[in-house]
């Protein structure tokens, strides 16, 4: 996993400064980063939406969505959790959700073996989040299936908070799954409803699976994406948030 170190470092500025700040200083610096970094991610990412927006039938900047995330929990991204990876990518996608969100939440699971809801990701908790939500899950880093976090997802929206909104679920791994059989059954289920889910496979993995959804027969409607990122540091926010959306624009212009 030596290459996903280059996935997700810490930034160069912010390693000089949480080495020069005094202890008693840290957590107050911190906090003030996170909150210019945000500002930074949703005026980058209303640009996106505006270019997204030409000559499309779906307004971007005015649509509505309840967004999710499904982050892999599995003995793999253990150093991402630690290193701060997993919480940059919190501070990158949680402007989705308050721009999207008619309650401007970022619904999120774990998943390896098992799954398990946590509570949202939102405006005030966003900056420790791995720290004091993610880290005090109850499961352990173990292997890695997707249908079980699919599973509780489709009946989240389905059935305890059905809507009228489309559901957004922005599915992160960085292996494949030991369950594609039982995969297969939930992705076709979900195809009957108004959810789409956007998968994102980071690092070297050739993630066969994933790709091979394009072609799944036996489905509805075709509403799940995929887009492999091997090195996240080197896209701007432009380019992560135009590969995270652009499937689901087309999806929404093809309802």
């Amino acid at each position: 996993m030596g290459f996903l170190g280059k996935l997700f470092g810490k930034k160069d500025e912010e390693a000089a400064v949480e080495l020069s700040s005094a202890v008693t200083q840290q957590p107050v610096y911190e906090e003030k980063l996170q909150t210019i970094d945000m500002s930074k991610h949703s005026e980058n990412l209303g640009k996106v939406l505006i270019d997204m927006s030409k000559g499309s039938k779906i307004d971007m900047t005015k649509h509505t969505a309840r967004v999710a995330l499904a982050m892999d929990y599995s003995g793999s991204m253990d150093w991402l959790y630690d290193n701060g990876s997993v919480q940059e990518t919190i501070s990158r996608l949680l402007p989705i959700a308050l721009r999207f969100d008619d309650n401007g939440e970022l619904e999120s699971w774990l998943f390896s073996n098992g799954a398990e809801r946590l509570k949202a990701a939102n405006a005030d908790n966003y900056s420790s989040y791995v720290k004091n939500v993610m880290k005090k899950a109850h499961m352990y880093m173990g292997g890695t299936n997707y249908a079980p976090v699919l599973k509780e997802m489709v009946t989240y929206y389905k059935d305890i908070e059905p809507s009228e909104i489309p559901a957004f679920i922005i599915f992160i791994t960085d292996g494949e799954n030991s369950d594609t059989f039982a995969t297969n059954a939930v992705i076709k289920e979900l195809s009957e409803y108004n959810i789409f889910v956007q998968f994102i496979g980071i690092g070297d993995e050739d993630f066969d699976y994933l790709k091979s959804l394009d072609d799944m027969k036996g489905r509805k409607h075709d509403n799940t994406g995929f887009t492999a990122v091997k090195d996240m540091n080197k896209m701007s926010d432009e380019q992560l948030y135009t590969e995270i959306l652009r499937q689901y624009k087309d999806w929404l212009n093809n309802k």
